[in-house]
């Protein structure tokens, strides 16, 4: 196993927690701290925008711990269909299999489990998870009555059409907001108007809260604006910086090459990349066995780098070049150039969001 990769499992799974037993639904709500009840309690509440609920949740704070027991246990269907609203899609198909093997060992790689969807089903305590390092193996263990109520949710033809949309709309700003870097949320709502459905602006505002809290979002209130902003700023002052130096004069793109963009795919629609490709391949014997390697690390890296230095950028694709290629001076220049028109022709807005 890659050592950073088994870091990462170590310290999110957490490798010295306590083994996980199997435990009747009272139990396993007994063991969670009364914050952890009352987060799982909330939870409708928020996603449904539901205020009456939302307070008499806030009346159990001063409750007796077995108050909140006894609340989450009676709305305990909300509270699974509010967690299966906001998950990506194809997590749907995850939590199915981790249901079939409920409290089995699975060893990582043999069934397609994310560490990102385990890692919500710990924060959401919707199961216990347990990883060991020793043969990098996972075992997750959820009560019964979630089983029956999250089975009865895979069957909810309505559940699952909100679950798409929801999907389909914060994927499109997730694509949006790593194009740009950053963006206020009225901005976003004039894309998104031209270019998916017609929506209320204060439901497309409350998909991408709901959504945000899942998938932690960066956002920040300034002067009775919303601005959204990409991972790539490691602080709202960063973001607010950057959008105040900026025009940002955003030249608007369709939804699959926003997609395409933050997929690192955009490029290759372009006739200079293809005729990059094409000298490669015509040039060099199978070049094929490294080409995912060039694509990543010698040409989208020059793509970012150039747009904050050209001759930094140009010294790095001179580094990289000669590690994986026999190649001159002569010949450096040569693909230099082609990368270089790749780079004239590829959209630049001087910013911080994806490329």
């Amino acid at each position: 196993m890659i050592e950073l990769e088994q870091i990462i499992k170590e310290e999110l799974l957490g490798v010295n927690n306590p083994k996980i037993k199997v435990e009747t639904l009272n139990e396993y709500l007994g063991s969670l701290k009364v914050k952890e009840l009352h987060k799982m309690a909330i939870f409708p509440a928020f996603i449904d925008d539901d205020f009456l609920s939302f307070a008499e949740v806030e009346r159990l704070k001063n409750k007796p711990k077995k108050n909140i027991i006894a609340y989450v246990t009676k709305n305990l269907d909300k509270i699974l269909e509010s967690y299966i609203k906001i998950i990506r899609t194809n997590e749907i198909n995850q939590l199915k299999i981790i249901i079939k093997n409920n409290n089995k060992k699975i060893i990582f790689g043999d069934l397609p489990i994310s560490i990102h969807f385990l890692l919500f089903l710990k924060k959401f305590f919707i199961a216990k998870v347990e990883y060991d390092n020793k043969d990098d193996s996972f075992r997750v263990f959820i009560p019964e009555e979630f089983i029956t109520i999250l089975n009865n949710c895979f069957e909810n033809k309505e559940l699952l059409k909100l679950n798409k949309l929801n999907n389909n709309v914060y994927n499109y700003v997730k694509n949006v907001i790593n194009t740009y870097g950053v963006i206020t949320i009225d901005k976003l709502y004039e894309l998104f108007e031209k270019q998916m459905f017609r929506i209320n602006e204060d439901k497309l505002r409350h998909i991408i809260t709901i959504c945000s809290v899942y998938e932690e979002e960066n956002f920040y209130e300034y002067n009775g604006e919303i601005i959204l902003y990409s991972s790539s700023f490691e602080s709202d002052e960063d973001a607010l910086a950057f959008y105040n130096s900026q025009k940002m004069n955003y030249k608007k793109y369709s939804k699959e090459d926003y997609k395409n963009i933050a997929n690192f795919q955009y490029a290759e629609k372009l006739k200079s990349y293809k005729k990059f490709v094409n000298y490669l391949y015509r040039n060099y014997y199978d070049i094929s066995d490294i080409f995912d390697y060039i694509k990543n690390f010698i040409i989208y890296d020059y793509l970012a780098s150039a747009q904050l230095s050209i001759e930094e950028a140009d010294n790095n694709f001179r580094n990289n070049i000669i590690k994986i290629l026999e190649v001159d001076d002569e010949e450096i220049n040569n693909l230099l150039k082609l990368v270089k028109d790749i780079f004239n022709d590829y959209p630049k807005w001087i910013k911080r969001g994806n490329v």
